[in-house]
């Protein structure tokens, strides 16, 4: 048996964004894999890491992408961020606070909440 050829149909992902590929990122993902320490890699690897230095404005060298999801991202930044014992304030109003307040927790956070029913905005009263 042989497998047909694969045709997916053009769709807009309705999550967080919404996202739609764009056309340089769907011919770069056409492109041949190339091995981590290929020379054509390293140039690649060094030319985005400086144009991420560039975006967030700092001359760190090892500013570099990592690919993951939206989660992935925040994690990193929380695990960045966050010490044993820290103390964290997280509003809740949606999934995303109750990930925050999963995240903080593992690493250790002395974490305090705000919530109030999804959708709806927090109002802080100082």
């Amino acid at each position: 048996m042989t497998a047909k050829a694969l045709s997916v149909p053009l769709r807009t992902i309705m999550t967080p964004g919404p996202v739609e590929v764009d056309p340089r990122v769907l011919r770069a993902m056409s492109m041949p894999i190339l091995g981590q320490f290929d020379p054509a890699f390293t140039d690649i690897m060094n030319e985005v890491m400086a144009l991420i230095r560039s975006i967030y404005r700092t001359k760190n060298r090892w500013a570099y992408p990592i690919d993951g999801t939206s989660r992935a991202g925040s994690e990193a930044v929380i695990a960045s961020l966050i010490e044993p014992g820290d103390k964290v304030l997280v509003p809740i109003f949606g999934r995303f606070g109750h990930l925050f307040v999963e995240i903080c927790r593992r690493y250790g956070a002395d974490i305090h909440t705000m919530e109030c029913p999804w959708a709806r905005s927090l109002i802080l009263k100082t």
